[in-house]
C-alpha cells in the first residue's frame, strides 16, 4: 500500500508543470502560464509530495517500532474539515486591454458579487519542541455568482452615458495556502495539558485559481486567518476561524461589454473574505496513538 502511494505521488509529479509527456500536465497550468504561476504551482506541488513521502516514512512500521520522542511533548498532528459564507466585496475593474478605443484606460466602479458557499480541507503540525508554533496546509472551494449589471464608468464616456451593462458571469475561487500558526492554551488539564481553550492566529502564502465563464486567472495572494478552537476530547476539536486573502491584478481575459465589441481583459483586484466553522482531529502521529 505504502509502496503504491509513493509511485501514485511520483507519477503525479512527472505529470506536473515542466513534464515532458504533455498528455499528463495538470488541468491547472496550461501552454503559455506566466513563469511565476508556473513556478508556484511546482513549489507547492514537490513541498506536498515532499512532506507526504516523508510522513510516510517518518511513521512507517519500522519507526513507530523504534518509539516517538514526540509522544513526550504537546505538539500534535491535526486534519480538519470546514464549511461557511464566502464573501467578495464590489470592485472597481479597469477596462486593461483589447477594448474599443473610448473604453480603454477606464474604470468599471463597484462590480458586485453575490456570496457564496466556503468548504475545505486543512493538515498541519504543532511541534513539540514549541507546542504554540504550527505550519499547515489548506484547500478551500467556493463558487460566487456574478449578477447582469449596470456599472458606472469613470471617466464618463465622452457624449454618451455614464454606465455600461456587464454580462452575467460566475467566479469558482479555488485556493490553496500554507499558514504559519501562533496559538495560546487556555482551560489546561491532564487530558488536554495544552488548554481544552485556543485562540490562534496564522499568516502565509497563498495560490488561488479563479474559474470565470469564459477565461481563468491563476495569482499569488496574500492570506491571513484568526481563529477559536475547542477541545472536546483530546482528539475532536471544533473551531470558528476567520479567513482574509487578497489578490492583486487578476487579469480576466475574453470579457466582452453587450453591445460594445471587441472582447478585452479587465484587470481588478481580489479581496476574500471567509467565515468557517469546521471540525478537526488531533493525533501524535500519522499511524495513531
Amino acid at each position: 500500500m505504502r509502496r503504491g502511494l509513493i509511485i501514485l505521488m511520483i507519477i503525479l509529479y512527472l505529470g506536473g508543470p515542466g513534464a515532458v509527456q504533455p498528455a499528463l500536465a495538470l488541468p491547472l497550468v496550461q501552454p503559455g502560464t506566466p513563469a511565476i504561476v508556473v513556478l508556484a504551482y511546482t513549489g507547492l506541488l514537490s513541498t506536498g509530495i515532499s512532506l507526504a513521502a516523508y510522513y510516510m516514512w517518518k511513521n512507517s512500521p519500522c519507526e513507530r517500532a523504534r518509539g516517538y520522542r514526540e509522544n513526550l511533548g504537546q505538539g500534535e498532528w491535526l486534519v480538519a474539515a470546514y464549511a461557511g459564507l464566502s464573501y467578495l466585496p464590489a470592485q472597481d475593474w479597469q477596462f486593461f486591454s483589447g477594448f474599443a478605443p473610448e473604453l480603454k484606460g477606464r474604470t468599471a466602479q463597484q462590480v458586485s458579487y453575490q456570496q457564496a458557499f466556503l468548504g475545505g480541507i486543512k493538515f498541519g503540525r504543532y511541534f513539540d519542541t514549541l507546542p504554540w508554533l504550527g505550519l499547515e496546509m489548506e484547500m478551500n472551494l467556493s463558487k460566487h455568482a456574478i449578477p447582469g449589471q449596470n456599472v458606472r464608468i469613470s471617466p464618463s464616456l465622452a457624449g454618451g452615458p455614464n454606465s455600461v451593462p456587464f454580462p452575467p458571469d460566475r467566479f469558482f475561487i479555488w485556493d490553496t495556502q500554507i499558514n504559519l500558526l501562533f496559538r495560546y492554551g487556555f482551560l489546561k488539564d491532564k487530558e488536554v495539558p495544552f488548554g481544552r481553550l485556543q485562540p490562534y492566529v496564522g499568516t502565509g502564502p497563498g495560490f488561488e485559481v479563479l474559474y470565470g465563464l469564459r477565461d481563468s486567472a491563476k495569482n499569488l495572494a496574500i492570506e491571513a486567518l484568526a481563529g477559536l478552537r475547542y477541545m472536546c476530547t483530546p482528539k475532536v476539536a471544533v473551531f470558528l476561524e476567520y479567513k482574509f486573502s487578497y489578490q492583486f491584478g487578476v487579469e480576466l481575459e475574453q470579457f466582452q461589454v453587450r453591445g460594445r465589441p471587441p472582447v478585452g481583459t479587465m484587470s481588478f483586484d481580489v479581496p476574500h473574505h471567509r467565515f468557517a466553522l469546521g471540525v478537526s482531529c488531533h493525533f501524535k502521529n500519522l499511524f495513531g496513538n
